[in-house]
């Protein structure tokens, strides 16, 4: 008679598991953005190239700068058309080097720099500090994250820029693409 008690009792105790067990998934797989971001950037500041490249998928994430950039380009170039007639060959010019600005630019040191200093930007030059100005002491960049669906979310920069990832299992997550800030 005992068996059958305590064979009741560990039926009562199977739907209140199975609800934690569930819960403990969800729970780590919504916070696993978090835990990529923080990885990404721990990988980053040891300038770790390979635990870099082991969150990016670099493919996607070139595919997703060159788009971005012949944007920009088209964008800045009609707008400084007016109406010059090697107008059309600069920007001719202008669009066959973005392949291979992106091709050299992102690799794991240049997503590394990009995560690093919290600055999405593909090939414009940064300012130089003046000589006679000593370099003000660089804080740690802040990011926004956000979800963007089940699959994708967002870690937007002090730049305006994004870092957009895809997911790529239950917890885990790849770089796949960038949005470059407005300007």
């Amino acid at each position: 008679m005992a068996f059958f008690s305590d064979q009741k009792s560990v039926m009562k105790r199977i739907p209140v598991l199975a609800a934690g067990a569930l819960l403990v998934v969800a729970a780590t797989s919504f916070a696993s953005p978090w835990w990529t971001l923080h990885s990404l950037r721990t990988a980053a500041a040891r300038h770790d190239g390979g635990a870099v490249a082991a969150q990016v998928d670099f493919p996607a994430l070139r595919t997703s700068a060159k788009e971005q950039m012949q944007a920009s380009l088209k964008r800045d170039m009609g707008n400084a058309n007016g109406g010059n007639p090697f107008a059309a060959v600069g920007t001719s010019l202008a669009m066959a080097l973005v392949n291979p600005l992106i091709d050299a630019v992102v690799t794991p040191a240049g997503v590394a720099a990009m995560v690093e200093h919290g600055k999405v930007s593909i090939g414009k030059a940064q300012p130089e500090p003046e000589a006679a100005e000593p370099a003000p002491a660089r804080d740690k960049p802040h990011y926004a994250l956000h979800y963007r669906g089940w699959d994708r979310f967002a870690v937007t920069a002090d730049d305006g820029g994004s870092f957009v990832f895809r997911r790529a299992g239950l917890w885990s997550w790849k770089l796949a693409g960038i949005e470059l800030p407005r300007n």
